[in-house]
C-alpha cells in the first residue's frame, strides 16, 4: 500500500512537472512566435477609419517616406479649393456678403483637379480671412459639412503654397481621403503581423465589406463623438451616432464575428471636448441628464453602445473592448493600439485553448 501511494505521488509529480515545461514552452512561444492576425477597420463615414489606418503604418515606420509625402500634395491643395468653394456655396445661400468677390468668383471658377498657381493659393488667403467667411464658419455642422481639419490647413495656407512645400507626418494624419475602395496592407508591430482591412465607410460602400468578413480576428470600429449633433452626407435627416449605433449593433449581432473580437474606438475625443461645452448631448439623447461634462457625456455613450453590443450584462463574453481615443494622437493611438493587440491575442490563444 506504501508503496503503491509513493508511486502515485512520484506519477503526479512527473506530471505537474511536465506540465511546467508545457506552460513554460507556451510562454517562450507567445514571446517568440509572430501573430498574424486579420483586422477589419469598420465604421460609418467621417469617423477616422483613414486617418487609423496611416497611424498604424507610422507606428511600425515611425516616418512616412518622402514618396508617400509628395503624393498627398495635390490632395491637400484640392481639398483647400473644394471646401473653400463649399464655403463660398453656403455664404450665398445664407445671403452673407462676402467682401473679396472677385477671389470668390476665382475660386468657384477653379476645376476640381487644379494646377496650383499663385493666383489660386493667393484668392484662397484672401477668402479665409474674408469677414464673410469666417460668419458663414459659425453654421458649419448646422447647416453644411467640412472636413473636421480643414481650419488647421487654411491657418498653412502660406506654407502648403510654398513650392517647396512637403506634407509633414500631421498634415497626412489630418487630411481627409475618402474611402471608396478596400485597402488591405500588412504591418509588423512587435511580435504582430498584421493584416488590416479599411473599408468604405458610406452607406454605398458597405456592400463592398461582405468579401472581407472570412477568418477575421478582430474588428476596430471607429466612432465619431462629434457625430450626436451632425447628420450625414448622404442624407442629413439622418444624425450621425444614431447611424453608428445601428451599425455597430448590426455587427456585434452579425453570424460572421461571433468569434471575432470587437475593439470600440470612441474616437475624435479632443474635438468632441470641445463641442460638449457649447451643445448638449441630449440633442441626441434626450434622456440624458448628465449636463455639458466631458467625463458625464462619454461614459453615457460608451453604455448606448455597449447596450447596442447586446451583451450589456456580460460584456466581456462577447469580447467587446471600448476605447475613448484621438485618431490624430499617435501616442494615444499607439498604446490603445498595443493594448488592443494583446486583447486578440488573449482571446486568440483562449479560442485555442492555449491560453
Amino acid at each position: 500500500m506504501g508503496c503503491f501511494q509513493t508511486k502515485k505521488n512520484d506519477d503526479q509529480k512527473v506530471a505537474l512537472r511536465t506540465s511546467n515545461n508545457i506552460d513554460k514552452e507556451l510562454d517562450k512561444n507567445k514571446k517568440e512566435q509572430d501573430y498574424e492576425t486579420k483586422i477589419l477597420l469598420l465604421g460609418p463615414g467621417e469617423s477616422g477609419k483613414s486617418t487609423l489606418f496611416k497611424q498604424i503604418q507610422l507606428i511600425q515606420d515611425r516616418e512616412f517616406d518622402e514618396e508617400f509625402l509628395q503624393s498627398y500634395i495635390p490632395l491637400i491643395r484640392q481639398n483647400l479649393v473644394s471646401q473653400m468653394k463649399i464655403l463660398l456655396e453656403s455664404s450665398d445661400r445664407l445671403g452673407i456678403p462676402i467682401q473679396k468677390q472677385e477671389f470668390g468668383n476665382l475660386i468657384k471658377k477653379t476645376k476640381k483637379r487644379l494646377l496650383w498657381n499663385e493666383e489660386i493659393a493667393t484668392g484662397l488667403s484672401e477668402l479665409w480671412q474674408d469677414s464673410g467667411i469666417q460668419k458663414s464658419l459659425e453654421f458649419k455642422d448646422k447647416k453644411f459639412h467640412l472636413y473636421d481639419s480643414i481650419e488647421y490647413f487654411f491657418e498653412e495656407i502660406d506654407r502648403i503654397s510654398s513650392e517647396f512645400y512637403l506634407p509633414t507626418n500631421e498634415d497626412v494624419l489630418r487630411t481627409r481621403v475618402k474611402s471608396i475602395a478596400v485597402e488591405e496592407a500588412k504591418f509588423k508591430i512587435e511580435n504582430f503581423v498584421l493584416n488590416v482591412i479599411d473599408v468604405g465607410g458610406q452607406r454605398s460602400e458597405r456592400r463592398k465589406w461582405i468579401h472581407c468578413f472570412e477568418e477575421v480576428s478582430a474588428i476596430i470600429f471607429c466612432v465619431s463623438l462629434t457625430g450626436y449633433h451632425q447628420t450625414l452626407i448622404e442624407d442629413n435627416s439622418v444624425n450621425r451616432m444614431e447611424e453608428a449605433l445601428n451599425l455597430f449593433s448590426d455587427i456585434c449581432k452579425s453570424p460572421w464575428f461571433l468569434n471575432s473580437s470587437i475593439i470600440l474606438f470612441l474616437n475624435k475625443n479632443d474635438l468632441f471636448e470641445e463641442d460638449i461645452k457649447k451643445i448638449d448631448l441630449s440633442v441626441c439623447f434626450p434622456e440624458y441628464k448628465g449636463g455639458k461634462v466631458y467625463e458625464n457625456a462619454i461614459v453615457y455613450i460608451q453604455e448606448q453602445f455597449i447596450s447596442a453590443s447586446g451583451f450589456k450584462k456580460n460584456l466581456s463574453k462577447r469580447n467587446v473592448y471600448p476605447f475613448v481615443t484621438c485618431a490624430l494622437n499617435t501616442e494615444n493611438i499607439e498604446f490603445v493600439i498595443k493594448a488592443a493587440l494583446d486583447t486578440i491575442m488573449r482571446n486568440n490563444l483562449k479560442y485555442y485553448g492555449i491560453y
